[in-house]
């Protein structure tokens, strides 16, 4: 017998003895009220009637409940199944598979967030100097580690209040929450120097060290989320323009000219 017939034929028979008891009690208590002779048909009806009928009914309903049971401990495993893949859809949805920072969607989506009068937040992009040619000498897994790695600094340098995602390709952005155009700076200088600092090819004395440039820009609230990226972005350029690696916040559009990564 399973586990599950007996619970139902144990909760059955259970109810029966009440149902008995109940039958006996209710019976021989009207009987000795009306002066009614209690004979050996009272004690058979008494007993059989509660079996005919309570056993079969008990039985339905406990299977039913049973039933019922079962399935909805499915519906909740399946449930639970379907959350931890949603979850893990929109995790990846949202984040970039290399460096497992939000992706260029899911950045933006934080940065269009609603601020209140006079809370500002500050958007850095990091783009990486003559990556094409680091790319070049040292091949492309080398550039994949070399951007890991830079996920990893921003990470580091960073609150965790604060977003990161890979813009695409080898730019990154950071969105500074609550920070103003100042202390931004001091943060911004302090990644351009711990990505100077790293060490990438070990054993090589040609070495090409990677380096990056930042542009940054203020955001205060109700601003148009895509005009304060290409601000930050034309800063870059600046910022190369002027030398590559260093920070930028302080774009002219008068000095603007396009200059290649």
């Amino acid at each position: 017998m399973t586990p599950r017939a007996k619970r139902i034929l144990g909760k059955s028979i259970v109810v029966t003895i009440i149902a008995i008891v109940a039958t006996f009690a209710l019976s021989f208590t009207a009987r000795l009220a009306l002066h009614m002779p209690i004979d050996w048909l009272s004690w058979v009806e008494c007993t059989l009637i509660p079996i005919l009928i309570g056993m079969p009914v008990g039985a339905y309903i406990f299977a039913q409940s049973e039933t019922i049971q079962d399935t909805c401990d499915k519906l909740e495993k399946s449930y639970a199944a379907l959350r931890e893949t949603h979850d893990r859809l929109a995790f990846v949805t949202s984040h970039d598979p290399m460096t497992g920072l939000l992706s260029r969607g899911g950045f933006m989506a934080r940065m269009d967030r609603k601020r209140d009068e006079g809370e500002y937040d500050t958007l850095l992009v990091i783009d990486p100097d003559h990556f094409a040619l680091f790319n070049d000498k040292h091949g492309h897994s080398k550039g994949d580690e070399a951007l890991v790695r830079i996920a990893k600094a921003l990470v580091y340098l960073t609150r965790p209040g604060d977003s990161i995602g890979r813009l695409g390709g080898e730019e990154f952005g950071v969105l500074l929450r609550g920070v103003r155009k100042e202390q931004a700076m001091t943060m911004a200088e302090n990644i351009r120097r711990l990505i100077e600092g790293m060490p990438w090819i070990k054993g090589q004395q040609d070495d090409l060290k990677v380096t990056v440039s930042i542009g940054g820009a203020e955001i205060p609230p109700n601003a148009d989320s895509q005009d304060i990226l290409r601000t930050a972005e034309r800063c870059i350029f600046e910022a190369k323009q002027r030398g590559r690696n260093r920070v930028s916040f302080d774009y002219e559009a008068t000095r603007f000219r396009v200059v290649t990564s």
